[in-house]
């Protein structure tokens, strides 16, 4: 062999080498990309169902107050229609 021969050759297997580190840097530099990518997505996505959490609990507070309103009423009106039974039955006495 010659050295034009031996250069050639050595030339071929340099760029085939270069050409095989070159693709496995793209390899992983894209699938870094891809799991920054994923990552990103997925911070959006707590980031998104943390806001629908709070706007949840928000309305479970509001309605557990307006419970407690109903609750208040249906006690007053309880109230209200013993003092109505007690009275009628104080207008029965006098009336007899």
């Amino acid at each position: 062999m010659d050295a034009d021969a031996i250069i050639t050759i050595l030339t071929g297997v340099a760029g085939i080498t270069g050409g095989l580190i070159g693709g496995k840097r793209l390899g992983h530099s894209q699938a870094q990309q891809t799991a920054v990518s994923t990552v990103e997505l997925l911070q959006v996505a707590v980031a998104e169902l943390q806001r629908q959490n709070q706007i949840k609990v928000e309305e479970v507070a509001d309605l557990r107050g307006r419970i407690s309103v109903l609750e208040d009423l249906v006690t007053q009106r309880a109230e209200v229609e013993e003092v109505r039974v007690l009275v009628d039955r104080i207008a029965v006495k006098l009336s007899a």
